[in-house]
Order: C-alpha cells, then sequence, then structure tokens
C-alpha cells in the first residue's frame, strides 16, 4: 500500500504505491518508547534503556531536531539524572544490592532529543502522555494533510486513516501542529522551533493563488472571530448565538482547505448540541451525521470515539 523513499529536501517519506481511498486505515503501530503521564525526560532515557538492540537501531535512525536553548537545557537535565543515578547505583552497591550501571549524558541527550522530535501526543485521556512511533514518525508534514493519526487506548496502537482519497505516488502527510486555523507566519514559527523546517505545502506557498487564497480565508476567519468575541463580551449578542456562528465559520474554513479529521468532526458534533439546544432539531441532526461520518474516516468503527458520536446520532433520530 506504502513505501518510503526519497521526499526531496525533506529527507524520506511514505508515498502511497496504490490508490488508497478515505477512511483506510493505513498505519496502525505499537508504541516504541512512551512516557506515561506525570512522567519526565529522566523516565524516557530510563526507558531507552531497556529497548532491544534491533529496537535501539530503530529508534537512532529517527531525525532529531536541536536548538542551543534546547541542546543547554538537555545537557543540563542529562547532567543532573547522571549525578543522582550514579549516586544511587553507589549506595545500592555498598548494601550489596544490583550491579553498577553508569549513565551516559550524551546518549541521554542524544535520546531525548530524538523523542521530543518524534513522539506525538496522545491526549490527557490516554494511558500514555508521548509516545515514538518509528514508522509513522517518517510520515512528513503538511498544513493540509491527508491522513491523520488517532490513538486507540483499547488496542494500545497509534492508527492513521487516510482523511481523502491519496492518488497512486502520492506522498501522505500528516498535520504535526494541532489545527487551529493559524495564519502561515504562525505555523512556520511553531515548525521552525519544534521541528527545525520551513513548511511549503500549498497552504505555504504564497507565490501561488491557492496559497494566497487559504491565507486570506485564515486571517478574515480569525478577524471575524474576534470581532464575535467582542461582541459577546458586550452583550449585544447572545453567547451560544455567537457560540455557533464562530463554529460554523471554523467549518467553512476547514472544509475550503480541503482539512478533515477529528478538529472537523469535533466541530459539527458541537454545532449539533448549539443546534440542538436552539431546537433546531433537523439542523442537529444533519451535523452530527457529517461528524460522525468524518469520525467513521479518521478513527474507524472500532474506536471508542466514533462509538460516542454514532450515540449522539442516533440520539439525535429518536428526537425526529
Amino acid at each position: 500500500m506504502h513505501e518510503i523513499k526519497s521526499a526531496g529536501l525533506k529527507g524520506l517519506g511514505v508515498f502511497a504505491k496504490t490508490f488508497i481511498p478515505r477512511g483506510t486505515r493505513i498505519f496502525s503501530e505499537a508504541p516504541l518508547l512512551a512516557i506515561s503521564p506525570g512522567q519526565n525526560a529522566g523516565d524516557i532515557y530510563s526507558a531507552s534503556r531497556s529497548l532491544s538492540s534491533d529496537d535501539r537501531r530503530r529508534f537512532l535512525g529517527l531525525s532529531t531536531h536541536v536548538t542551543n536553548e534546547l541542546k543547554i537545557m538537555r545537557w543540563s537535565q542529562a547532567v543532573w539524572y547522571t549525578l543522582t543515578h550514579t549516586l544511587s547505583s553507589l549506595f545500592r552497591r555498598e548494601k550489596g544490592i544490583g550491579a553498577m550501571s553508569w549513565p551516559n549524558p550524551k546518549e541521554h541527550v542524544t535520546i531525548i532529543s530524538i523523542f521530543r522530535n518524534n513522539a506525538f501526543n496522545l491526549g490527557a485521556s490516554s494511558a500514555f502522555q508521548q509516545a515514538v512511533f518509528p514508522k509513522i514518525s517518517r510520515i512528513n508534514h503538511s498544513c493540509v494533510p491527508n491522513a491523520q493519526g488517532n490513538f486507540h487506548d483499547e488496542l494500545g496502537r497509534f492508527n492513521i486513516h487516510a482523511t481523502r482519497d491519496i492518488e497512486t505516488g502520492e506522498e501522505l502527510t500528516l498535520n504535526y501542529l494541532q489545527e487551529l486555523g493559524a495564519a502561515r507566519e504562525v505555523r512556520q514559527e511553531r515548525l521552525m522551533s519544534g521541528y527545525g523546517f520551513s513548511c511549503e505545502c500549498t497552504a505555504c506557498d504564497m507565490s501561488s493563488s491557492k496559497g494566497r487564497d487559504s491565507e486570506k480565508r485564515r486571517v478574515k476567519m480569525h478577524e471575524e472571530l474576534a470581532k464575535y468575541v467582542e461582541e459577546v463580551a458586550g452583550g449585544s449578542v447572545q453567547s451560544s448565538e455567537a457560540e455557533l456562528e464562530a463554529v460554523q465559520r471554523f467549518i467553512r474554513l476547514l472544509e475550503g482547505e480541503r482539512i478533515a479529521g477529528r478538529e472537523l468532526s469535533s466541530l459539527y458534533l458541537e454545532a449539533a448540541k448549539l443546534n440542538e439546544g436552539h431546537g433546531k432539531l433537523k439542523e442537529a441532526l444533519h451535523c452530527a451525521e457529517r461528524g460522525l461520518e468524518i469520525d467513521r474516516d479518521c478513527l474507524g468503527i472500532d474506536h471508542p470515539l466514533y462509538q460516542n458520536s454514532l450515540k449522539a446520532v442516533d440520539d439525535l433520530r429518536r428526537l425526529q
């Protein structure tokens, strides 16, 4: 279905070997290295030392990006970890407990840098806070991606689904950023500081009419949202009415950009709730059904969140 090959200046990338229909589960991968909520950088390094030689080779083959500020911070963390664990190991050895274990600060910095550059944030409700998936990590970024990843806690796997039809030879892409309809300058700054690259996707290409039109839509939407916030704060409109209008505008923006995924389905499901609150049951059902369709494509019917969306649709159908 897919293959890893050169993606030009981006390095390696994942490309479709055959036509991939929307909703296809392209990848399903268990974490190679993960930390749970409440764990920190030291726990990442500790977990890495338990990897098999093959898993360690796969992990070290992933990309990394480190700024001078991050390097200083991570070296400080590594030195502190080395000091505390060496003293602990010496104490245990004097007590006749276990063998001496010597942490490697340089290795520590490398491990943390690779982890931070490749880990996916899995959400507050997940068993893992962040995790690395070596195959999925080969998928490059786009601000207008054709796939999305969501963690399935019950399966313990990170699933990648096609959010639109993907043609043979087309590169698979994910959005590394949370989709907030941000302008190009904001997106570029976040990508450069977090990952060390500039995006050249169609939404970022200001030399094309498509890129310029995308930027105009995003800027206009944020201006309108700011206006609605002011109106709500001033009491000139009811907050629920303004919220519904804001949600609908965000939906139009994402659909205009051909962006589909959990961000869009969540907006449709929120619009369904707001319409139901206004007694507009037909509109509520339409929005809920659209959200369910998107969830089916980006989550799969076995995901608990899809089942929640299905229940919301069933409840609204009973009210019709």
